[in-house]
């Protein structure tokens, strides 16, 4: 690996592998290709022909809100291959997928490594702790960011339809004195599109999933007309209700009152919707889902066994609960969703979820936490 750089400049020599190979995988080939730098995919799953166009072909695109692309170094199923020699290792895999990429990445990480995660999800501390026990030490950096930069879906095997991009969006990074350069990366490879700010650690990112407060309330509370409708059913306009809409805001306001407990300032639900989306007067979350702003008007689809309960509660919901409730603080609207949740799909999602004995922090003080993802 050559670690050459100059502020907000990254040197043509970096490398960088994209391990996954779904939506935001491929979309990240093409922006990053797009800038001119070597970027291998790595395929997780199947030889499909999809993949093997993609190998032979060595491009990338996107559409939509969002044109361009570019060659790529290659694609493979091997994870060594992907990874020998890159500077950047790019996880870009839903959060449930987390566990068997990392068991799979850690045995080949070189000294000098960047990792970035995305969606981060408590990653930085998961990655850790799975090095940990698999007796791997390497002086490596991680980043975090919330969310995509985009909502995208491919398109065909070597295109990708971005339906909206972000305007801004936060990343931290541990050691925290790293993030600085990190941040150069990727407002280097998104520069005129999506702009990086800095976030005071990966706290910060972990908490500031805003899937939390968008998510789990929605599905609930319209549990039979999502069963009875799912096809037609549109999460955002049919399910955020102006009542429902205040129901998220309480519960949106118990995750601000957990990071402040925790030391972290966290924007509030509506804030960053403006902040990904475009800035407007709306005063309410079902208002600004309701705007010219909001990228949710063509999202049709919904189940009720699907991702934004089955993800977003063990993985979001459930660790953000149970540091409350480490620091000493009731959180009984994310109880409520977790237990609700666990209900219905017949799965314990708080013992089955993102623990803190799964991210090593079980027997840890608040404080020991907070320098461990700082």
């Amino acid at each position: 690996m050559k670690n050459k750089e100059v502020k907000g400049i990254i040197m043509k020599n970096q490398k960088f592998a994209v391990l996954g190979s779904g939506n935001g995988a491929r979309a990240w080939c093409a922006q990053i290709a797009a800038k001119g730098h070597p970027v291998m995919m790595w395929e997780p799953l199947e030889e499909t022909d999809d993949y093997k166009k993609i190998r032979e072909e060595k491009e990338m695109f996107l559409e939509g809100d969002m044109s361009l692309g570019g060659k790529l170094a290659g694609a493979t199923m091997d994870i060594a291959e992907a990874m020998d020699g890159a500077d950047h290792l790019l996880v870009i895999v839903p959060s449930f997928a987390h566990k068997p990429i990392f068991e799979k990445m850690i045995p080949h990480l070189e000294d000098g490594q960047n990792i970035v995660v995305v969606p981060g999800n408590f990653a930085g501390l998961r990655l850790r702790r799975m090095m940990e026990q698999m007796g791997v030490n390497k002086d490596i950096t991680i980043s975090e960011t919330a969310s995509m930069p985009y909502a995208c879906r491919i398109d065909k095997y070597n295109t990708v339809m971005v339906f909206k991009r972000k305007f801004q969006m936060k990343m931290g990074t541990s050691p925290n004195n790293r993030n600085a350069e990190m941040l150069d990366v990727m407002n280097d490879i998104f520069e005129g599109y999506v702009e990086y700010l800095p976030a005071k650690n990966l706290l910060e990112i972990d908490f500031e999933n805003i899937n939390y407060t968008l998510h789990p309330f929605p599905v609930l509370l319209n549990y039979g007309e999502i069963e009875k409708n799912g096809k037609s059913y549109r999460h955002y306009m049919d399910g955020i209700t102006p009542e429902i809409s205040k129901k998220m805001w309480k519960m949106d306001e118990e995750r601000l009152a957990i990071g402040k407990k925790l030391g972290v300032d966290l924007q509030d639900c509506l804030s960053q919707l403006k902040m990904y989306y475009g800035q407007n007067d709306t005063t309410t979350i079902y208002d600004f889902v309701q705007s010219e702003d909001s990228p949710y008007k063509d999202l049709v689809g919904q189940n009720i066994m699907g991702r934004y309960i089955a993800e977003d509660v063990p993985g979001v919901v459930v660790p953000i609960m149970l540091l409350a409730e480490k620091a000493g603080m009731d959180a009984p609207i994310s109880r409520l969703v977790a237990e609700l949740s666990s209900l219905l799909h017949d799965k314990d999602y708080i013992n089955g979820g993102t623990t803190l004995e799964l991210l090593g922090i079980d027997h840890k003080s608040i404080d020991e936490i907070i320098e461990m993802v700082s």
